[in-house]
């Protein structure tokens, strides 16, 4: 039995390995299309913020139904205040990291 399978085997590899030794050599493409890791991460930094700002704007207006539907309740308006502080610090964060990412690839631009 192991016999058979390891004879089977072998003349797999015989009949393929000519095959392949005489196939034309394969050209690699590059599927993302950047050149550099600074271009990798521009491009990931700006589907991040491209994705990111359309969430934000939907919190906001969320938000601002939360401060509409409250009516003066105190607890209401505190948890509304809070989200509208969370959306806030969240849209700096995405603001600076693109401008953070903007700054050190000019910097290292001009080296």
């Amino acid at each position: 039995m192991v016999h058979s399978s390891l004879r089977t085997a072998t003349a797999f590899l015989l009949a393929t390995v000519p095959t392949l030794a005489l196939a034309a050599p394969a050209t690699l493409t590059n599927p993302i299309g950047t050149n550099s890791i600074s271009e990798l991460l521009a491009n990931l930094l700006g589907l991040i913020a491209m994705i990111a700002f359309p969430i934000i704007v939907l919190f906001i207006v969320y938000i601002g139904f939360l401060f509409v539907t409250s009516r003066g309740n105190p607890e209401k308006l505190s948890k509304a205040r809070e989200y509208l502080l969370y959306a806030v610090i969240g849209a700096l964060l995405v603001l600076g990291a693109e401008a953070l990412s903007l700054a050190i690839q000019a910097t290292v631009e001009q080296l």
